[in-house]
């Protein structure tokens, strides 16, 4: 499972707006932003201007594409929009001007960055959303709340596709699984691949004996792009298949790893692995 919203939308403004004021180029990003926060977005955060960013807005002012100039970032972002305004020479007129044209793509609270860059009478403003990924360290308490979620959804029960499932006792944390299960993520970010076989070949079953852990059972969730615990466990429980691990009532231990890799494409990185320890007592199944 993966994600991107990195969209954009591009679109003009040709006509003068006039102002009391004499013109001034002084901070069209600050216009912008006050623009944002009074009028498309009350109370929204200001806009961060960033180097990098003013890069990107360079890039389209060279002719570039959104999707084309956000490649100058060092990571996608999770949501992007750009504007042009043409003709328009001072902070208030650009205030008026996003006020009136771009209030649509500035609504999203997520947005905290944004690059602007001038060339004669155009101007090209770029505001993104950075990929709000786990802050380092946090491992052990994402991954209590990754439990916490799929317990939730076992204790209520629930239909996966076309299989219904009758709750389920919960789940607990298993430190060796989510040590394999971080090892996974960190393979999977070299080449954005969201996949269940190793870069060397290997399945879930065997990472999973070649650490020491003896299973009856083993399934393995993997996911890419999405930054948060909340949103991982949502996906995985629409996608029937990615649900029915979850669901699974045999499966008695969990572990959870991830990888934030900012320079990879999908930046980060997410293996959840179920199984039956060996000395489970119950009925064994291979998956």
């Amino acid at each position: 499972m993966s994600r991107s919203r990195s969209s954009a939308t591009v679109l003009a403004f040709a006509a003068f707006l006039g102002s009391a004021c004499a013109p001034t180029h002084a901070s069209p990003a600050s216009a912008v932003s006050r623009a944002r926060s009074a009028v498309c977005a009350p109370g929204a955060h200001e806009l961060l201007e960033t180097r990098a960013l003013d890069a990107v807005a360079s890039g389209l002012s060279n002719g570039d594409s959104l999707h084309s100039a956000l490649g100058r970032l060092p990571a996608r972002p999770e949501f992007a929009t750009s504007m042009h305004l043409v003709g328009v020479v001072d902070d208030r007129g650009i205030a008026t001007a996003v006020a009136g044209h771009f209030c649509r793509d500035l609504q999203d609270r997520r947005l905290r960055e944004i690059g602007v860059a001038r060339t004669g009478h155009e101007l090209f403003i770029v505001v993104i959303a950075p990929l709000d990924v786990p802050a380092p360290g946090s491992d052990s308490a994402v991954a209590r709340e990754v439990l916490a979620r799929v317990n939730a959804a076992r204790a209520a029960g629930r239909r996966c596709g076309s299989t219904s499932f009758a709750p389920a006792r919960p789940l607990v944390l298993a430190s060796r699984l989510s040590a394999v299960a971080r090892e996974h993520s960190i393979d999977m970010a070299p080449t954005a691949g969201i996949d269940h076989r190793g870069r060397d070949g290997s399945s879930p079953s065997e990472r999973v004996s070649r650490s020491g852990y003896v299973a009856q059972m083993v399934g393995e969730n993997v996911a890419g792009g999405v930054p948060t615990a909340a949103e991982v466990v949502a996906g995985w429980l629409d996608s029937p298949g990615h649900c029915a691990n979850i669901m699974e009532p045999r499966f008695t231990e969990m572990g959870l790893g991830f990888v934030v890799v900012p320079a990879s494409r999908l930046q980060i990185y997410w293996t959840q692995l179920f199984a039956l320890p060996a000395h489970a007592a119950t009925t064994s199944r291979a998956l």
